[in-house]
């Protein structure tokens, strides 16, 4: 109980009340006042003591519910339902997973690297305390400070943090940066709030500016800022939101003045973002749902959910669907394989021996680290290939070192190993052409070669794609991750400590900052595994279309 106590005067320090008065005020119901003693005593009536505590606590944390930040706000413009949760049960919320985490740290080093646009001006720890931080902006402000990193202000019971604050030629100019590549209408919300806020507390803002990456900006020696980053005029359309704000504040205070509203789940739980209490508010959606019907488009989804229908099976039968999504559909309802022996017998007549299973691992990041490199371009750093020629199947791989730009060595070696192949299988060409593409632009000494490479790849998603070969285990996807176990339950990516791209991703960019020999090794062998079982996986698929079009008994491999 006096855990309890103490955790309530320790109360969040957004809460715009009197703190002291509070105090006195909880210690009037939690404890008795003597008159006698002039003092308060601890009352021994516990049913007393429990109902005033939990009427105290109820009172707490609507006083926080009513306090906003910046992305609450822009969370409530996408579902008030999301920002009741999240004030009143966050324990319900999603932890986000280690690549969504590295996209959020990524934002957070576009935003420190933004600062030197304006460089010499005062940065705000967050860890500082948002009350000193509102005054200590106010104090630089008032002695004459031209910038401020992370300004803190609070008004209307808002709170916001602009990323830059410049005092310019026609007065101060708000900057809110972003990890982007382009001004998204989305961005003008945070951008109007802050407005709202600053102007608000008696600020005058001159301009706003949206502040995101530049991705024709091609690095080449020192990174240039002033290149790297691009600057939009927002002001207008700015300034054209400030009338919906307090209606909007009202709706959301309202809604976190009651119970958990009665909100059910919809397209706005993925647009703009994904909400990360998904998993709370779609608990009642079966796997294989009409959500999962492949290429239909998500107003006809809902649509059908709305009308009651979650299960495939409920699909009037006047509902139009494609030839796929009624394949799709009949595979989840009867289990019937559909095989389309003809059209995979002629797919695999564009495929000629030896063959080569090829799988590209590449990476991204915001701001370039090497030459002749773009923001977000796709980096190859690891391959792996099999190469089945006489029955026999061998194995090449490559793995480029962290800190050093892999892509010379990977283009080298990967045209060495591939020589002997005629025709090389790889899964979704279009990735492995466009990468293929940009390393011929980056190193034109080795073009011609890498076109004659790709003029040898045949795509192996294609028969499954066009659903030539579709089984109730896929659940409407055409990646290899769902085809995989439908054609090899034996191969599973389930044990492997790196399971997908995004792991394969996150786990190179640790390399680099892994000291320990042992644990670095451990890495990588973690990822040569993964990319191996890609390519592996691919020789599996092709040989079970292959028995498919040959005679029982007549297919050997290897």
């Amino acid at each position: 109980m006096i855990h309890l106590v103490g955790q309530l005067f320790n109360a969040d320090t957004h809460i715009t009340i009197n703190p002291l008065k509070t105090k006195v005020e909880i210690y009037k119901k939690l404890f008795f006042y003597n008159p006698l003693i002039g003092a308060f005593h601890f009352p021994f009536n516990s049913t007393l003591l429990s109902k005033n505590l939990s009427m105290i606590i109820d009172c707490m944390r609507k006083s926080r519910s009513i306090f906003l930040s910046k992305s609450q706000f822009t969370r409530g413009l996408q579902c008030h339902k999301s920002l009741w949760l999240l004030k009143n049960r966050p324990e319900l919320r999603a932890e986000p997973d280690a690549s969504l985490q590295a996209r959020f740290d990524a934002g957070t080093g576009v935003g420190i690297l933004a600062q030197q646009l304006f460089p010499g001006g005062v940065a705000l720890e967050y860890g500082s305390g948002i009350s000193l931080n509102i005054s200590t902006t106010q104090e630089l402000i008032a002695s004459g400070s031209q910038t401020i990193y992370e300004a803190t202000f609070r008004h209307d019971n808002i709170l916001a943090m602009v990323d830059i604050l410049h005092k310019g030629a026609d007065g101060w100019e708000l900057y809110e940066v972003k990890s982007s590549t382009e001004t998204k209408d989305i961005f003008i919300n945070d951008t109007a709030i802050q407005y709202y806020v600053v102007a608000g507390a008696g600020i005058n803002i001159s301009r706003v500016f949206l502040v995101h990456l530049n991705n024709r900006y091609t690095r080449i020696g020192e990174l240039d800022l002033q290149r790297l980053f691009s600057i939009d005029d927002v002001t207008d359309l700015t300034l054209h939101r400030q009338t919906d704000i307090p209606q909007q504040l009202a709706g959301m205070r309202h809604t976190l003045q009651g119970s958990e509203p009665g909100i059910d789940i919809g397209p706005y739980c993925t647009a703009p973002y994904e909400c990360d209490f998904m998993p709370y508010c779609w608990e009642h959606i079966p796997e294989c749902s009409i959500f999962d019907i492949a290429n239909l488009r998500s107003n006809r989804k809902f649509a059908l959910y709305y009308g009651g229908i979650v299960h495939m099976g409920g699909i009037p039968p006047d509902f139009s669907l494609s030839d796929n999504m009624q394949i799709q559909v009949e595979a989840e309802l009867t289990g019937r394989d559909f095989i389309n022996t003809a059209a995979i017998r002629e797919f695999l007549a564009t495929v000629i021996e030896p063959l080569g299973f090829l799988d590209f691992e590449t990476f991204m990041e915001p701001v370039p680290s090497f030459d002749y490199q773009r923001p977000y371009q796709q980096i190859p750093f690891q391959f792996s290939l099999h190469i089945l020629a006489n029955g026999r199947l061998n194995h090449h791989e490559f793995l480029g070192g962290p800190d050093r730009d892999p892509r010379r060595p990977f283009i080298e070696k990967l045209l060495s190993d591939v020589r002997p192949c005629r025709t090389i299988l790889v899964y979704n060409q279009a990735f492995e052409v466009t990468r293929l593409q940009e390393m011929a632009g980056t190193f034109p000494e080795f073009a011609e070669d890498i076109e004659a490479l790709i003029a040898r790849i045949v795509d192996l998603m294609v028969p499954f794609r066009n659903r030539d070969y579709y089984v109730k285990a896929m659940c409407g996807s055409h990646s290899i991750k769902y085809v995989l176990p439908a054609l090899a339950p034996d191969l599973s990516y389930d044990g492997l400590a790196i399971a997908d791209g995004e792991m394969a991703m996150l786990a190179y960019a640790r390399l680099a900052k892994i000291s320990d020999m042992s644990q670095k090794e451990k890495v990588r062998q973690d990822l040569l595994e993964y990319c191996r079982l890609d390519t592996f996986g691919m020789v599996r698929i092709w040989k079970k279309l292959v028995s498919l079009t040959q005679p029982r008994g007549q297919l050997s491999l290897f």
